[in-house]
Order: structure tokens, then sequence, then C-alpha cells
């Protein structure tokens, strides 16, 4: 969403700013502060779920939820974070639960589900002996590749242990890796609509579906491209597709061919030519006062 977020609205509107375009910059919603929350170093969620899940036996899900309260609800009585995005009430506090204000709205999350476990992902030391031993290569090749992915090489100390990784580690590696490769690209979204919750066909859901398009950020997306330019030409491409509208402007004031000219400046002279051909009164009487049906198509568009 925030790779959706950064190529549809900052960077449109950047490039109105740099080519000077009259704009008026609209708001949208971001959350890179979110994401930040999740897993910003040193105080974001997923980083200290790994810092609690180095401390071994010592570790627990309700000492890692009372660290986020103690991070980020400081005051006595504060249930919302400084930034809104996480919240937890002195109820859901007790419970071990907190929540985060996602870019689709608010989260649950209960800590005491073993997050910690889950995180660390360990495989038993009798299934590795196993995998490691097996007769079938492909079995060895799969579980080297996995062991691969798993663990965090130390390039200071060639011979040191490798450490496994955690879950949240491996999700970020890996979605890092994504939004790496799709930066590289001209992306193109396709977002798809879930009509209804009870997967019946032809039935709508307006409610659902608008909710959809909101939390999708495509209601902002719409907007910025109604009010902006969503088409787009070069200028070589624009002046030999609309050069045809002037012909009986001469060559000299306005060439055909681009070899000879900057295709910029010729647009520029183009539409400066065009503006002053439209300010000249048109009369669209015949020489016998009758109006061609072409020409009543145009008096009535000029009106």
């Amino acid at each position: 969403q925030q790779q959706f977020n950064k190529f549809i609205f900052k960077l449109e509107q950047e490039e109105y700013e740099r080519e000077s375009i009259s704009w008026a910059f609209i708001e949208f919603p971001d959350n890179q502060d979110c994401l930040d929350t999740i897993q910003a170093r040193p105080k974001g969620i997923l980083a200290m779920l790994d810092d609690e899940c180095k401390l071994g036996q010592r570790g627990s899900d309700r000492n890692w939820a009372k660290r986020l309260n103690e991070i980020y609800l400081p005051e006595k009585n504060q249930v919302v974070s400084d930034n809104t995005r996480y919240s937890s009430t002195k109820m859901q506090q007790a419970k071990g639960i907190f929540c985060v204000r996602h870019f689709a709205g608010n989260v649950e999350y209960t800590a005491e589900t073993n997050f910690l476990e889950k995180n660390r992902d360990e495989i038993p030391l009798t299934a590795k002996s196993l995998f490691e031993q097996d007769s079938s290569d492909l079995i060895k090749e799969i579980y080297a590749v996995q062991k691969d992915q798993s663990e965090e090489k130390s390039d200071d100390k060639p011979g040191k242990p490798a450490k496994q990784k955690t879950v949240s580690q491996q999700f970020k590696a890996q979605l890092q890796s994504l939004i790496d490769m799709i930066e590289k690209t001209d992306p193109h979204y396709i977002r798809c609509l879930k009509p209804n919750d009870a997967a019946k066909p032809m039935l709508m859901t307006r409610k659902r579906l608008t909710e959809q398009l909101r939390y999708g950020g495509v209601l902002e997306a719409v907007r910025v491209a109604r009010m902006g330019y969503p088409v787009r030409l070069d200028h070589e491409g624009f002046f030999k597709r609309y050069r045809m509208l002037l012909p009986s402007v001469s060559d000299e004031k306005l060439p055909w061919s681009l070899e000879d000219g900057n295709p910029q400046e010729l647009c520029v002279k183009f539409l400066d030519i065009v503006l002053e051909e439209g300010a000249k009164p048109v009369s669209y009487e015949n020489a016998d006062g009758t109006i061609s049906r072409a020409n009543q198509i145009r008096k009535a568009q000029k009106q």
C-alpha cells in the first residue's frame, strides 16, 4: 500500500511541481508512520519482538506486550500513542491486547497467542538431522534452500555459526526484495474487489465495495487523476499528431517536419498559433447566406 501511495500520489504531484504546472497539493493518506511503528528499529513492534526472542527462556509474550505499552504509552492514563497508530486501553493491557491502526483501520492483536514461539519458528533437531541425512537428493536440496533463507550469516567472522532468522526478519527481507524489484519497473495496478461476503453470483454490496475502494486508496487515486493530467504525450508525439489541425498554416511559419527544430519549441509555437487562430472571428455562413451542417455543429460547439 505504501508503494502504491508513493507511486500514485507522491511521484505524480512531484512531477507537476517539477514541470511548473499550476497545481494545488492534494492531501492523501500516508501510512509511513504505521510502517515505522511496526518495523523501525529499535522501537518497532517486530524489532522488539525479535529482541524478546533473543532473551530465550526469560522472554515471554506478556513481557513483550508490557514493553510495547511502556514505549508507546509512557504516560499514566495514555491509551493512544503520540502518532495515533498504537493503542491499548487499560482493560486490553491487562489481557495482553494491543491495537495497530493500519491503512484500512484498527486491527486488534492478542500478544499471548505464542507470538514468540511462532516468530522463532525453529526446526526441531531431530527434523534437521532427518533432512540432512535423507537419501533423497531432492529433499536435501529443498532443505538447503530453506536453511539458506532462514539463517543469518556473519560476514565479519566466517567461521562463526550462522544465526537463525526469525519469521519477522525473513518477512522483512522478502518484502524489501519485492519492493526493490517493483521500484525498478513501471508498475500498473489492478485492484480486485470482492462484490459480497456471501460468495454469491450477481450480488453486489455497495457498502462493501466502497470500503475496499477507500481502504485501497483507489478513491484518492481517482481524485488525483481527475484534478491532474492523466493523458500524456512527449513533445515529438504531440506535434506529429496534432500538426494536421493547422493545414492552412505555411511550412515557413510552422514546419511539418521535426528534423530541423526542437520538439518542445515547436509545440509551444503550435499552441500559440492555435490560440491566435481561435481568437479570430469566424464566419459560418456560405457566400449565399446558408450554413452547412458541419458549420452548424462548429457554431454550436463555439457557443
